[in-house]
């Protein structure tokens, strides 16, 4: 602080202030007493710093005591000291400083005892959002780390013993109208009842049927029933019933069993003594034999009760979760029997009965990845079991067996003639002339690509027959199989020149880039062959000669596809020395080309299907925003949305412009829920209701005309970037919303997508500060669920990198699937391009074990990541003229002539155009993805700033990563690097101000495109200017002919738009998993009829030759 600094302030008036209005301005009266807080002061009680070397900085951020601030008061220097709130202190042009009581923090030993849990969480969240992953194995995280598990999990209120109390003082702060407004939050009945009160703010519930009553009191009656099973400790009798029905390898097997007085059948559910426990394990009977040795057995198959899964504390009392979890166990062992019901796929849970013994299951429960499936394909009696013998049938053996050996190594296939030179490796299956993917040497390259051309082992050539055997498929360990391949190189390594950049230059200089056309899917043959062990592939693609593809843009528009039609004609070779070749001379593989061309067919066969019968699935956008997550789906060719809710006016412009054809509710979707259920459920007619741009709601869709809904409920109550969270936040009841929807509705499908901080959000905890404390943790989580589950929907949750899925852009979400029993539930898709700073997609689970979705080794990927320069640098160039409101014109300045268009910056509205005209064609293939059907260039415009912002944003030195620091002192904005300011604490602020790297990505982006906002590296990588909407816009992957609206006008409603919008890659890549298990169950479909129509022939045959034979 200034020694001239007061601690208290008397109000002073001007005879303009009060000419106009009276208003008093409050400034500041300089205290006598009052001491400069500077690296000389030293705090009684307090360590004092020590420098640990003289080149060490005196205000580095390590060094600087923490202390507490009291009674303090904020002004402004270049205001003659005028007070200034806090909500003001973001205006441009201040010199901050603050006056007040300070006070040391004292940390002890037990302080540290008694908040561990909570700094190692603080800790853990901090890493997580810097992804400052490198600090994970320090020893102090790694200690705090260890103590935690050892005291437990339970979260403490973060206490300093030996702090002062500090009071605080509530201040007015910026909110969202749009979002501050809100109805209360509307449920069904059901889901209400799931809440079990844990929602801190009240639900509104709304009844749709008579027959709801009914429901919520068996599910009431359903948790009240404690079931408390006597375990009996000795087992008095155990014989075999009936007679044995195999015998074999001296075991005799048999279908029942008398345990004291109960009949032990195959097929029976019982409890089993659990050793470790008091409380017994449910187990399916699967077989039972007799053996010399071990005597009387029963092999099982277990369930887990659902508070053993992640489902835990709002688990029913009554479900049973099957697991791929089995084992063998003497008769005596058995409790007793089960009563245990698989409920039918449309079976509620609905319970009638007051036996406490009663359970029911209708899902099975992967372990691994948390998940909820449909039973009825974890027990499908016309399974054909490759591996268990007949007499011990077991679904779970089965599966171990088949997990086994596939991950046993590559395996020789032996089958059928044709494949005389295969082999399978990890589910894949490997052909000579195969094009595949090979693991590089360097972390988060793409995949290497090469050709088969020779299978050895050892080093020799393998013939099949010496190997032979007619198990077809033999395993010879995964080092032993070698191949030669014969390598491909990409071809933009070629042409691509490295952006040249001089940490040195200043703001005059000009970075200049190529404007060759890159094609991320062109490869050339090289002259180069190498030999690799078989397990360092990965997966197969597609590679065709250019002349022989008929429409280039949709051949490279499908995964894994790529073309030539150049070779090196020596091993190192430039792009000069390249020779054509002919396309008769490419090799391939018959059995991938028939199966290539069989699922071709097939997927024509589909689209056909579903445009001839218009089966496109009918979706529901619930807090659409302006419509990221639809582009993307749309894109698929089997979903039309036809309804979006979207409370905020811009976005819902947006989402209508864009989507014609949609009816879209610019109104709360808790009020739309209402009406819906008035209207549909009980049957009401409705007054006329008005939205938010004056216009009457239409109509909400009725239950049976919605196929699958999709939602992002707000996020800012989850996210990490919110400081501020809140447990009453009314946006974090939202999700209770969104499932109620599900509820009344009852879709086919359901995606939930929020931001990755919803994981660790404890629901039912209480407000503390600005953190929440106790409650459940990751109970929204739990919640969604068990939500899920209990009206009959499969599911499973994950988080994806946006930057793996062809965003130029890290943004980090995580998705939670659902879909009826019946229906195949869509999985999570694996990387497409590499992304360097993917953060962690890995979820920890509440047992202590974490799972990701990502198969891929080490970053790696088919495709190199989207750079800024792939994504932007075929837009029109511009850029803001310096006002010199600061530093005064120079010779140098007047005379200085840009390459780029030169705009003047107003103070308000937008600069650049709305609508214009491109000046190139697109010169990557993101581009061309993102120009299609785009003859127009839209939002190429950036918003306004004051003269001071424009003067800074100007003369930010041409250099990637260049920010506020580096500019002249006089525009050094003094919150962001005095030494005095919070910005000591904050390493500076660096970024802010920040010049965007063409070789790199684009940070997250944010609702605000401001360089003094949280992410402030927004300044174009070669041009004096911020990023326009529409190269915000590509680094989420809208396309271009997407067009942004604002009823204000504004562009900040632009910027929220797309900061709030999920990437259409991401969702696209999400589509394309429900497009396999629409796919999937389409062939299952088709081949039901098959069998049909096949059996029907055969009785029509039959009959004709019984009337031939009556002749």
């Amino acid at each position: 602080h200034n020694p001239r600094h007061p601690r208290f302030f008397v109000e002073m008036t001007t005879s303009k202030n009060t000419s106009n209005g009276g208003k008093l301005k409050k400034t500041y009266k300089f205290m006598d007493e009052e001491v400069e807080e500077c690296e000389e002061f030293e705090l009684i009680g307090e360590d004092p710093v020590v420098l640990q070397n003289a080149n060490e900085a005196e205000n580095d951020k390590d060094t600087l005591p923490c202390r507490t601030l009291e009674d303090f008061i904020i002004f402004d220097a270049n205001k003659k000291n005028q007070v200034v709130s806090l909500d003001e202190i973001d205006v441009e042009g201040r010199e901050l400083h603050a006056a007040g009581i300070v006070k040391p923090m004292f940390l002890t030993d037990k302080d540290i005892i008694n908040n561990h849990e909570y700094i190692v969480d603080e800790i853990e969240t901090w890493i997580d959002e810097q992804e400052a992953f490198g600090v994970v194995g320090c020893p102090l995280i790694a200690h705090l780390s260890k103590f935690k598990r050892k005291k437990g999990d339970k979260s403490k209120k973060p206490k300093l013993a030996h702090s002062g109390d500090t009071s605080t003082i509530k201040t007015k702060r910026n909110i969202n109208p749009s979002l501050a407004v809100r109805n209360p939050t509307c449920v069904t009945p059901f889901i209400h009842d799931l809440t079990k009160g844990l929602f801190v703010r009240r639900l509104v519930t709304v009844k749709h049927t008579n027959d709801e009553e009914t429901q919520t009191e068996n599910l009431q009656k359903e948790n009240s029933l404690v079931n408390e099973i006597v375990v009996k400790p000795v087992t008095h009798c155990v014989e075999w019933h009936g007679k044995m029905v195999e015998h074999d390898n001296n075991i005799s097997y048999y279908r029942s069993a008398r345990v004291d007085d109960d009949i032990i059948n195959i097929g029976d559910v019982v409890y089993v003594r659990n050793d470790e426990s008091d409380k017994p394990w449910f187990a399916k009977v699967m077989y039972m034999y007799d053996d010399p040795k071990e005597g009387k057995m029963f092999h099982s198959r277990f369930f887990s009760h659902g508070k053993d899964t992640v489902l835990d504390e709002l688990a029913g009392e009554r479900e049973l979760f099957l697991l791929d979890n089995c084992a063998d166990n003497n008769l005596d062992t058995i409790v007793g029997k089960v009563n245990v019901k698989r409920l039918e796929r449309e079976e509620r849970e609905n319970f009638s009965s007051d036996d406490t013994s009663f359970y029911f299951y209708r899902f099975w429960y992967d372990e691994t990845y948390a998940s909820f499936e449909d039973v009825y394909s974890h027990e499908d009696p016309t399974k054909e079991f490759l591996y268990c013998a007949d007499n011990e049938l077991c679904y779970s053996c089965e599966n171990k067996f088949a997990a086994k050996e596939k991950e046993k190594g590559p395996k020789w296939n032996s089958q059928d003639e044709n494949r005389q030179e295969c082999f399978e490796y990890k589910g894949v299956e490997y052909h000579i002339n195969d094009f595949v993917y090979i693991i590089p040497d360097n972390k988060d390259d793409p995949y290497t690509i090469g050709q088969i051309i020779e299978i050895l082992v050892k080093g020799e050539s393998f013939s099949l027959a010496s190997v032979g055997g007619k198990m077809g498929l033999k395993s010879i360990g995964g080092t032993k199989i070698i191949v030669v391949l014969r390598l491909l190189g990409r071809y933009d390594d070629l042409t691509t020149e490295k952006i040249t950049t001089n940490p040195s230059a200043s703001h005059r200089d000009v970075i200049t880039i190529s404007k060759t056309i890159k094609d991320s899917r062109r490869l050339f043959f090289t002259r180069e062959t190498i030999k690799e062990c078989a397990d360092r592939l990965e997966g197969v693609c597609w590679v065709d000669h250019k002349n022989n593809i008929s429409d280039l843009d949709a051949y490279k528009d499908e995964k894994d596809t790529y073309y030539v039609d150049l070779i090196a004609p020596k091993r190192s070779s430039k792009l000069e020395d390249m020779c054509l070749f002919d396309a008769n001379s490419i090799s391939k593989c018959s059995i991938c080309e028939e199966k290539r061309r069989k699922h071709q067919n097939l997927s024509i066969e589909f689209y056909d299907y579903i445009k001839t019968n218009n089966q496109k699935l009918r979706a529901m956008d619930i807090f659409s925003g302006c419509g990221g997550i639809t582009v993307g789906m749309d894109q698929t060719g089997v979903i039309d949305t036809k309804w979006a809710i979207e409370f905020d006016s811009s976005a819902a412009m947006t989402f209508e412009k864009n989507n014609p054809n949609s009816i879209v509710y610019n109104q709360c979707a808790n009020l739309l829920l209402e009406r819906a259920i008035a209207e549909h459920g009980r049957q009401e007619e409705l007054n006329d209701l008005k939205d938010f741009l004056g216009r009457k709601v239409p109509s909400m869709p009725a239950p049976g005309d919605v196929d699958f809904i999709y939602c992002g409920p707000p996020c800012q109550g989850f996210s990490g970037v919110n400081r501020y969270q809140k447990a009453d936040d009314i946006k974090n009841s939202l999700v209770a919303t969104s499932l109620s929807y599900v509820d009344f509705y009852k879709p086919q499908y359901f995606l939930l997508e929020n931001v990755r901080g919803m994981l660790c959000f404890r629901l039912g905890g209480e407000q503390d500060g600005i953190k929440i404390k106790g409650g459940i943790k990751m109970g929204v989580i739990k919640f969604i669920l068990r939500s899920l589950t209990a009206m009959g929907y499969q599911t499973r949750f994950g988080v994806q990198q946006a930057g793996h899925h062809g965003v130029p852009q890290s943004r980090r979400r995580l998705f939670i699937w659902g879909a009826k029993q019946g229906l195949y539930l869509p999985g999570f898709p694996q990387p497409s391009t590499c992304f360097c700073k993917q953060g962690s997609i890995s979820i920890l689970l509440p047992n202590g074990t974490s799972f990701s979705y990502n198969k891929r080794t080490n970053g790696h990927a088919p495709l190199p990541a989207i750079s800024v320069c792939d994504a932007i640098n075929d837009l029109p160039e511009f850029e803001f003229i310096n006002p010199h409101l600061t530093y005064p014109a120079t010779e140098e300045d007047k005379n200085e002539k840009r390459p780029f268009k030169q705009i003047i910056v107003p103070e308000r509205g937008w600069v650049g155009d709305m609508v214009t005209k491109y000046d190139s064609g697109p010169l990557s293939e993101y581009q061309r993805q993102c120009r299609k059907d785009s003859e127009s260039l839209h939002n190429h415009v950036t918003r306004a700033f004051n003269q001071l912002t424009v003067e800074r944003i100007v003369r930010i030195p041409m250099f990637p990563g260049a920010d506020h620091s580096n500019l002249p002192e006089k525009l050094k904005p003094w919150c962001l690097s005095d030494p005095n300011s919070a910005a000591s604490r904050h390493n500076g602020w660096k970024g802010l101000f920040g010049r965007l790297d063409f070789n790199g990505h684009f940070l997250t982006a944010l609702t605000d495109i401001n360089p003094m906002g949280k992410t402030g590296t927004v300044i174009h990588p070669n041009q004096r200017r911020i990023v326009t909407v529409r190269e915000c816009a590509r680094a989420q992957g809208f396309p271009d002919k997407f067009v942004f609206l604002s009823d204000k006008d504004d562009v900040k409603d632009m910027h929220r738009q797309i900061g709030n919008a999920v990437p259409p890659p991401l969702a696209f890549s999400l589509g394309q998993e429900l497009v396999k298990s629409l796919l999937k169950k389409f062939e299952d479909d088709k081949g039901k009829k098959g069998k049909e129509k096949s059996d029907r022939i055969m009785y029509e045959v039959w009959v004709d030759l019984s009337s031939f034979q009556d002749l």
